[in-house]
């Protein structure tokens, strides 16, 4: 299938979904973060399920506007010869057709609640999040177990097949996936095996890798020398990072998921549950450049908090320092008036899997210049009470030591406090 041939299958299956209003389709969607992975193994699994099983299309939640905020997506999917993505793929801000009742989960494991209807049935589930339960009546397959990247657990479900001619821009788009999420397969990082047999899949299948560097493939230590590999993984790490020209509210929501949690609104068990709205967004920066991303950052930050109406707000941030070395802070910004700071508070730094150290918040919001050389190595830790935040909300700041816990571990730490208010 070329380039051109691949495209317009998506252009076809997107216009016969529509004309059909959904009706006998599974809609397989990534979650609401819209990363490579998600994206990549969304169209991944559709193609295999409309290959296999019945009619599916891939359901791209990144709304439209928020497109150019991932150069590394635009990027991968031009390698797959998607160039006008607004007219190949099916996006958020399409219309979504009554009949649609079939949902397949990639990449998180439980259905948004925008989606949820009496008719609405998940019949597959493929993640490698904390598994929460769900669907073990109607998923099939239902697969949720570690990886490094959700398209490694795609892609080993082409393996039993061997006849399938899975198109070489969507092994490419796949193998994308795979190296962004694991940094290229590095050694001691987060492959796994499903990553690196994924990877040997995918590469003699892709449009990257030449006819001599395929033979090479029998001994899966080698991939991360070969130089498609190695040049793709650099591109796509270069281009995932540049984000020096986004603004503040940009870059909350470039890498944002957003959680609902009920508590009870008192201990007046007769109340009606209080609804918490809580948010997390990844940001490839220290605090101190977050914070020097537009001319006034924390009245950005407010206005994000209002538009989502937002009582709980992390911002994780994850850099590198001069020397080269891993690094992550976390940002929390919580509404005084829900009570629940400083259990939040408590919570946090008593979690041992974090290693939360606080930090002087007050240090970030002033001179960035200043920050710069105390924030590159090891911060002193302050026992300083929380910053206000405006009149509505206060603030921690934090070092995180463990910098292998990204959000698919703060997540789960943050859901289990909100249960336990």
């Amino acid at each position: 299938m070329s380039t051109s041939n691949f495209s317009s299958y998506l252009k076809s299956r997107k216009a016969n979904f529509l004309a059909d209003n959904g009706e006998g389709w599974t809609v397989v969607m990534g979650n609401e973060a819209g990363d490579l992975d998600s994206l990549a193994s969304a169209l991944g699994y559709a193609w295999l399920r409309s290959n296999t099983s019945g009619k599916a299309i891939a359901y791209i939640t990144t709304p439209r506007e928020d497109f150019v905020l991932r150069a590394e997506n635009l990027h991968a999917l031009g390698l797959a010869g998607i160039n006008h993505p607004f007219e190949e793929l099916y996006c958020s801000g399409d219309p979504m057709p009554s009949q649609v009742s079939q949902f397949a989960l990639v990449d998180h494991n439980v259905l948004h609640t925008r989606y949820a209807s009496p008719t609405a049935r998940v019949v597959a589930v493929i993640d490698h999040h904390e598994d929460e339960g769900q669907y073990k009546d109607t998923a099939d397959p239902r697969i949720v177990e570690p990886a490094g990247s959700c398209s490694s657990l795609v892609v080993r479900l082409y393996q039993p097949t061997p006849d399938l001619s899975v198109p070489p821009e969507l092994s490419t788009l796949l193998l994308s996936a795979n190296l962004i999420d694991t940094q290229g397969l590095k050694e001691g990082g987060k492959a796994l095996d499903v990553d690196r047999e994924a990877a040997a899949f995918l590469i003699p299948r892709s449009l990257l890798a030449p006819n001599e560097e395929v033979s090479a493939l029998s001994d899966k230590q080698i991939l991360t020398h070969l130089p498609s590999i190695q040049s793709l993984s650099a591109t796509l790490g270069e281009k995932k990072l540049s984000v020096s020209h986004l603004s503040t509210r940009d870059l909350l929501r470039r890498d944002y998921k957003e959680y609902t949690f009920s508590i009870p609104a008192s201990e007046d068990a007769t109340q009606y549950p209080n609804t918490i709205r809580a948010g997390l967004s990844t940001v490839p920066l220290r605090l101190s450049a977050f914070f020097a991303s537009s001319s006034d950052p924390i009245k950005e930050i407010q206005n994000w908090l209002a538009e989502r109406d937002l009582s709980v707000l992390g911002i994780l941030t994850t850099f590198r320092s001069k020397k080269g070395k891993g690094r992550r802070e976390q940002l929390w910004i919580v509404k005084v008036d829900e009570g629940i700071a400083e259990k939040l508070w408590q919570g946090l730094e008593s979690n041992g899997e974090l290693g939360l150290k606080m930090l002087d918040f007050s240090m970030f919001v002033g001179s960035a210049d200043a920050v710069e050389e105390t924030e590159d190595e090891d911060a002193e830790e302050v026992t300083t009470d929380e910053a206000r935040f405006g009149e509505l909300y206060v603030a921690r700041a934090y070092k995180q030591s463990n910098t292998s816990a990204t959000r698919k571990q703060t997540a789960p730490i943050l859901r289990k406090l909100m249960e336990e208010l």
